[in-house]
């Protein structure tokens, strides 16, 4: 076929169908052509239901096919057994879009997956895009295009609202009403038969409405796909998203520490994070961030000047700052000077800037005119209804003095009735006004690490040569062999093959033989039990350190065999691992496991038998760039222990930041491994070296 047509149906047509249109508004057919009717649609609409010839006014057809005009666009809402035919119907009449309201599919039957099936199968063989089934619909406000069911056009803005809860989107279009919040579209995506979250990004960021793009999801149809888009819209329009369904229940069962400690949420976060996105926890925040966004700069960097009539509130705002990562510096003596000139004694100089009580309008302008938009990278104006406050007053103030500013102005304007009119004058303007400090901050912080986000230097993902035959013939061995479970004996070449270098380490099958090959080489050594079945070692007794001699080895083994015996009566043991001791470093981990949405996922920490406990852990999606690794490890709660800490030398963070990138590239090449794991993974000042490994071939 060729290439599939584009998403200009929905944006801007000049026929829309509603099939199944009723005359009683308080249907859904007959609310979604209430709807197009009261919005003003500029283009014909046309109403099609078999036993009326007029509906609402307009003259009705029995059929799509029946038509006398080119149909743009189509709004389905027929019940769900009738829709096939209908939407076959579509497609013969050459309609190019459809949005499907129907319910009636995998949501609600065996019946409903059979139908859903059938027509996902059906439309890859066409040329129609849909949009559901089962979902809100469609809203374009510049076309006066509202394709809902919903009451309203909400007002026309910079932002795209990408839903997959048609009753989530019901809500907002309420609330966004009540707060003037402007849309460039708004969609209802459905079940995603067809079009899917990727695709609105997709046109969300080739649309020149759009400032912002906001999506709420609940699930994501290709994640591979969907960290791609983010990242191709990176540097040019900012995305946030809130996904639902954090908990540990969406997470791939696995049994390693890589498993439970990035499962699917931990994946899509690295997604998003890695994309130059940012994902927020709460419904209200998506939308605090995304009106910053659609009417404000981003900010050069996260240093915030704060100005206020209350010092409390300022106290509020530096406290909220700190804990979102902004920065609440002492101004400049010059600037200070500046503010003294135009203030009167009682108010604060410092940052916070405190007006005190008794602030006006005027003092709000003389204290905005001395900051200057230099001062800092944003701004946050705060008010509190005083004795004699006039909000519209301060309000135009603030609107006046930080006209043409290069930084992010938001408000928090504190109160009820008595600030209200304030706020709206900011909103008017395109200064969002926040209810209290905390939500203005945050949105400026989002701002600011989205800047950061876009201004880090997208670098290639690093390759390295490999002998892929080597490699080939390594997996062949393995599954001849029909190994499962892989410990570091089975792992240490293919780790090897790509670069990363791994303690050696020999297999005795008895305690006598363990301490011949102790001493063939060198002490002290180290004893690691054998067994496939057997992951947390430590836990049964299975690590014995810095042993020094064959006696210490061989009773240490045998005491440790009797032991693991007898505690993992079940476990097939086939021995001890005998291994020098390598040089003291910090104990990292370093693992991969393979997400059914996003493919590999690279995590990185700090190790050892700890590594449950301290939860100091990064993950990104592979391949990764030189780069990229060097943020993971800089992202770390104890990255400074990496840099060196009391005198202690730092460990070699560039050969660190390689061996992680060869192991992403392994983790993509190696598509027949299901996790793998180093744990430790010690890195040093002389280099890097996996101590012992662990992992887990597809079946």
């Amino acid at each position: 076929m060729s290439p599939l047509p584009s998403l200009a149906p929905f944006f801007d047509p000049q026929c829309v169908a509603v099939v199944g249109a009723s005359r009683d508004p308080s249907k859904v057919g007959g609310s979604v052509l209430a709807n197009l009717r009261s919005a003003g649609f500029p283009g014909r609409v046309i109403p099609i239901n078999p036993a009326a010839e007029v509906v609402q006014g307009l003259k009705a057809y029995p059929s799509v096919l029946a038509t006398d005009a080119p149909i743009d666009l189509a709004v389905i809402t027929v019940p769900a057994p009738d829709m096939m035919a209908t939407l076959k119907e579509c497609a013969r009449k050459g309609v190019a879009g459809a949005v499907v309201i129907s319910a009636g599919f995998r949501e609600s039957s065996d019946a409903g997956r059979e139908r859903e099936a059938e027509l996902r199968q059906w439309l890859p063989t066409q040329r129609i895009r849909l949009i559901g089934p089962n979902c809100l619909g469609w809203i374009r406000p510049s076309r006066r295009l509202n394709l809902t069911f919903a009451p309203g056009m909400p007002e026309m803005g910079g932002i795209a609202f990408i839903s997959h809860s048609g009753a989530l989107a019901v809500a907002i279009l309420d609330w966004a009403r009540d707060r003037r919040m402007g849309f460039s579209f708004f969609a209802s995506l459905g079940n995603q038969a067809d079009l899917n979250e990727s695709d609105l990004l997709d046109a969300a960021a080739a649309d020149p409405e759009t400032r912002v793009i906001l999506a709420y999801l609940e699930g994501v149809a290709h994640g591979r796909r969907l960290f791609e888009t983010l990242r191709a819209i990176r540097g040019r329009k900012p995305v946030v998203v809130l996904k639902a369904g954090r908990s540990a229940e969406g997470a791939r069962a696995v049994s390693s520490h890589t498993g439970s400690l990035a499962g699917s949420d931990a994946a899509f976060d690295a997604a998003v994070r890695q994309a130059g996105a940012v994902r927020v926890s709460r419904i209200e925040e998506l939308f605090d961030v995304g009106r910053a966004l659609a009417s404000q700069p981003l900010p050069r960097g996260r240093r915030l000047l704060v100005v206020t009539n209350g010092g409390g509130l300022g106290i509020v705002s530096a406290d909220a700052a700190r804990s979102a990562g902004m920065q609440v510096e002492p101004l400049p003596d010059t600037v200070r000077a500046r503010l003294a000139a135009v203030l009167p004694s009682t108010a604060s100089l410092t940052n916070p800037v405190d007006l005190v009580g008794d602030a006006d309008a005027a003092r709000y302008s003389h204290a905005l005119h001395a900051l200057g938009h230099e001062s800092g990278d944003a701004l946050l104006v705060v008010l509190t209804a005083q004795a004699a406050t006039d909000s519209a007053g301060v309000a135009r103030a603030v609107i006046g003095a930080t006209r043409g500013w290069t930084i992010p102005v938001v408000a928090a304007f504190v109160g009820g009735a008595r600030v209200m009119p304030g706020a709206r004058a900011l909103e008017e303007a395109g200064i969002p006004a926040y209810t209290f400090p905390e939500p203005a901050v945050e949105a400026l912080a989002s701002m600011a690490l989205i800047m950061g986000r876009h201004r880090s230097v997208s670098e290639s993902a690093a390759r390295y040569a490999v002998d892929s035959t080597e490699v080939h013939a390594l997996l062949r061995r393995l599954k001849a062999a029909g190994a499962g479970r892989l410990g570091l004996l089975e792992l240490a070449p293919l780790l090897r093959a790509y670069g990363i270098a791994c303690a050696v380490g020999q297999a005795a099958t008895s305690a006598h033989e363990a301490a011949v090959l102790a001493q063939g080489l060198g002490f002290p050594v180290a004893l690691k039990i054998l067994s496939p079945d057997i992951i947390h070692k430590t836990e049964v007794g299975g690590v014995m350190l810095g042993l020094n001699s064959a006696e210490e080895v061989s009773w240490r083994a045998d005491t440790m065999l009797g032991r693991v015996r007898s505690e993992c009566p079940t476990a097939n043991i086939t021995g001890v691992l005998v291994q020098p001791m390598v040089s003291p470093g910090r104990e990292l981990l370093l693992g991969m496991i393979r997400d059914p949405q996003f493919g590999p996922v690279v995590m990185v920490g700090f190790g050892g038998i700890y590594v449950e406990v301290l939860k100091d852990t990064v993950t990104r999606l592979a391949p990764l760039s030189h780069g990229e690794a060097l943020e993971m490890l800089d992202e770390l709660r104890m990255a400074p222990l990496l840099r060196g800490v009391r005198g202690e030398p730092p460990v070699n963070r560039s050969t660190l930041a390689e061996t992680i990138c060869r192991f992403a590239q392994l983790a993509m090449d190696v598509a027949e491994l299901r996790e793998i794991e180093l744990n430790p993974l010690v890195a040093s000042p002389s280099g890097v070296v996996a101590v012992d490994a662990r992992g887990a071939l597809e079946r």
